[in-house]
C-alpha cells in the first residue's frame, strides 16, 4: 500500500493541558513512536488545506471549508455557506464554556427535525439549514457575510468569549446566534434529548465560511487514495474528486484490506470515541484511537506492507517511512502528545 494518512481532526492542545498530562508515557505507544522517529512539519493552514493540496487540488486548498462540505449536501446554493455544528455550552462562574463532550453529532432524523423547524422560524428571511452526514448542518445565510469564526474543536475546553466573531462585520452573525439560541431553548427536540439523557443543543455554531468564494470545481482525480471518516469537509472533498468517502471501520486491518494498492486517508475523532462511552476520559478516547489505528499502521509500516505513514494532529504533521524507527539516537519525548505541541 503506498501510504496511510491518519488525521486526528479534533485534537488541539491549546486548552488541553489536562489531556496532555493524562496521556503519560506508554499510554499512546503509536503516537509516541511517531513523535520520536518521524519528521515534523507545522501546518500553518491546518490539515484541510494540506490534504487538498497533497491531492493536487490547490484550488480547493484555498476554498472556504463550508463550500467544500456543501458539495456533499443535497440542495443548497443560496447565500453564504457555513458549517453549523450543534453544541451544548455549559455556564460556569467564570463564563460560558464548551466541553469536549459538548460538540454534538446528531442523528439524521434529529438533523432533519431541526432543519424543518428552522425553516418555519427563519425561512421567510431566506436562511436555510441542510443536514450533513457528518452530524453537522450546512447553514446558508443570505445577507450575512462571511467572517472568521473558530472551528469548535479549536476552542473546546475554553470559554466561548475567545471564539465569538468580532469586528463591525460580525454584528449580523452575532445577532443571528442570539436568535438561534433563544429558538433552540423552546425546541421539542431538546426536551426529547433530555428525557433520554442526551445533552441538549444550546447553539448551532457557524464556521468555515471564509476562503475563496468561487464555487469549487468537481473534477475526477485518478489515483486518489480511499477516504474513511464522517467529517464534513472530507466527504465534500472526495465528492469534488469524483469519488465517495467511506465510513470509518472499527479497526485498521479493515482499512488495509479495502485500500490495498490505493492508499488511504483516515479522519478519526476523539469526540466519536467519547460518544461511544460516557465514562471515558479524553485520554481514554485517544488511547483507543492509538490502539485501533495509529499503532497498527506503524506495525504495517515496519513489516513493509505500507510505504509511509503520515500522522496529523494539532496542526502538526509527522511523516514516517519504513526505516524511520531505526533512528534510535532520537530521544523519547516526555509524553505522547509532546511531539505535537
Amino acid at each position: 500500500m503506498p501510504e496511510i494518512v491518519i488525521v486526528i481532526a479534533d485534537l488541539y492542545l491549546k486548552h488541553d493541558a489536562p489531556l496532555a498530562a493524562a496521556a503519560q508515557r506508554g499510554a499512546l505507544p503509536g503516537i509516541e513512536s511517531a513523535a520520536r522517529f518521524g519528521e515534523r512539519t507545522s501546518l500553518g493552514h491546518g490539515w484541510r488545506a494540506w490534504l487538498a493540496g497533497s491531492l493536487g487540488r490547490p484550488d480547493l486548498a484555498a476554498a472556504a471549508p463550508a463550500r467544500i462540505a456543501a458539495a456533499a449536501a443535497i440542495g443548497g446554493g443560496i447565500g453564504t455557506p457555513w458549517i453549523a455544528t450543534p453544541l451544548e455550552l455549559s455556564v460556569h462562574r467564570s463564563g460560558t464554556h464548551l466541553e469536549h463532550r459538548g460538540i454534538l453529532r446528531l442523528a439524521r432524523a434529529e438533523l432533519t427535525t431541526l432543519a424543518h423547524a428552522f425553516k418555519e422560524a427563519f425561512g421567510p428571511s431566506g436562511l436555510a439549514l441542510t443536514p450533513l452526514s457528518s452530524g453537522d448542518l450546512l447553514l446558508e445565510t443570505p445577507g450575512i457575510a462571511a467572517v472568521p469564526t473558530l472551528e469548535p474543536a479549536r476552542w473546546a475546553g475554553g470559554d466561548v468569549a475567545v471564539a465569538l466573531p468580532r469586528g463591525a462585520g460580525a454584528a449580523p452573525l452575532r445577532r443571528f446566534l442570539s436568535e438561534v439560541e433563544m429558538w433552540l431553548h423552546a425546541q421539542e427536540l431538546n426536551d426529547t434529548r433530555r428525557r433520554r439523557g442526551d445533552p441538549p443543543v444550546t447553539t448551532l455554531w457557524p464556521w468555515g465560511a471564509t476562503g475563496e468564494p468561487a464555487p469549487p470545481e468537481r473534477r475526477a482525480t485518478r489515483g486518489a487514495p480511499l477516504a474513511f471518516g464522517r467529517e464534513a469537509y472530507l466527504r465534500g472533498l472526495w465528492q469534488l474528486l469524483g469519488s465517495e468517502c467511506r465510513g470509518l471501520p472499527g479497526r485498521f486491518e479493515d482499512v488495509a484490506s479495502a485500500a490495498s494498492a490505493a492508499g488511504a486517508v483516515l479522519i478519526v475523532e476523539v469526540g466519536a470515541e467519547l460518544e461511544r462511552d460516557a465514562e471515558s476520559t479524553l485520554a481514554d478516547a485517544l488511547s483507543r484511537l492509538d490502539a485501533r489505528f495509529v499503532s497498527p499502521a506503524l506495525e504495517a509500516l515496519r513489516r513493509g506492507e505500507v510505504e509511509g505513514v503520515t500522522l496529523i494532529a494539532n496542526d502538526t504533521l509527522v511523516s514516517l517511512r519504513r526505516h524511520s524507527h531505526l533512528r534510535v539516537w532520537r530521544r523519547a519525548r516526555a509524553a505522547g502528545l509532546a511531539g505535537f505541541a
